[in-house]
Parts: C-alpha cells; structure tokens; sequence
C-alpha cells in the first residue's frame, strides 16, 4: 500500500478496486479509500476489480493473468459470485 493516490482505488472493507470517477468509487468514503503503488500489486493482495467501472480490459488482464486462477476477463470480474455460489 501507498499513501500516493493513483489511477484507482481500493476499498478496503470490500476488498473492490476500481477508478475514483465512477459512481461507485465517488460514494466511497475518504476514510475506507486505500491504494497501492500498481494494479498487480492489489491484485496479488486479493482485491477483486469493480463490476461497475470494469477499469481492466483485455490487454491489463493479460498483464495480471499469472497473478489470478481465473483464465478469462469476464472470470476474473465473477469470480466473487463464482466462490459465493460454489460454498452454496
């Protein structure tokens, strides 16, 4: 983690990263935001991408591939509601 904002940001709570100019990341509060020196590296920490900004594309997927179980992109963006209904 960093005290430098960047690009994105983590929500902490929900383990969520995405861009701060989304609807979602605009509702999170200051205090809850936490970021990291680069998306592999909150990647690497367990934190899952927002479904709402989608802020990683093919191309950044491919950058982070080797840090996930997940083989595609829209994988990687369920992969929270994959475990959920797996444990169900």
């Amino acid at each position: 983690m960093t005290e430098v904002p960047s690009e994105y940001a983590w929500y902490r709570q929900g383990r969520i990263f995405g861009k701060l100019d989304c609807r979602s990341g605009m509702r999170m509060r200051k205090e809850s935001r936490i970021f990291f020196a680069s998306l592999e590296d909150a990647v690497a920490a367990g934190y899952r991408s927002c479904k709402n900004c989608r802020p990683i594309d093919d191309e950044g997927f491919g950058e982070i591939k080797h840090l996930v179980p997940e083989d595609n992109l829209q994988d990687f963006y369920n992969r929270h509601t994959l475990k959920k209904s797996l444990r169900s």
